[in-house]
């Protein structure tokens, strides 16, 4: 079997070209789903690729069907994005997206920067999303990380909230 170098990621060339898209077109996102929830301390597999973007991204993807080719992207898909590699690219939907991408910060990964979603942006779209994987990957991320409590309290509703105190309690 041939080795692979030991920094080989199925997904990092669609995640750079998502990146270089965004950048190009002038769209504002964050990393989020599997890949942040790595970068903040959760141990796991992820199949895809999740980006959040600022609304109206699927116009501009429309308007730009070259510029999705140039960057290996099915361009007559734009609520989530086709890679040629086979990977999956989501778009996350969230009603507090442009907050969210505001609010990101550039990270260091696989040789470039990327905009990272804040942590506890990632916490309160995980307790939106009210998966059982969330749960996990929160408590994960818990368990790696000190969480500014009341400024997560300020982005959640009350029964979001009180489901975290339950998700951090069996931490």
């Amino acid at each position: 079997m041939e080795e692979k170098p030991a920094d080989w990621i199925p997904y990092a060339q669609p995640l750079l070209d998502a990146v270089l898209l965004f950048e190009e077109l002038g769209i504002g996102y964050a990393l989020v789903g599997g890949i942040a929830a790595m970068y903040y301390g959760r141990s796991r597999f992820t199949e895809d690729v999740d980006f959040l973007a600022v609304a109206g991204h699927m116009d501009i993807f429309a308007a730009h069907p070259a510029e999705m080719e140039k960057h290996h992207f099915d361009p007559t898909c734009t609520y989530k994005l086709y890679h040629r590699s086979g990977v999956q690219v989501d778009l996350w939907k969230d009603h507090h997206a442009d907050q969210i991408v505001t609010r990101s910060h550039a990270v260091e990964l696989a040789g470039r920067k990327v905009q990272m979603v804040d942590i506890l942006d990632l916490i309160s779209m995980k307790l939106r999303a009210r998966r059982l994987k969330d749960d996990y990957d929160i408590s994960q991320i818990v368990q790696n990380n000190s969480i500014d409590e009341e400024r997560l309290k300020a982005l959640v509703t009350p029964e979001e909230f009180a489901w975290f105190e339950q998700i951090r309690k069996r931490t």
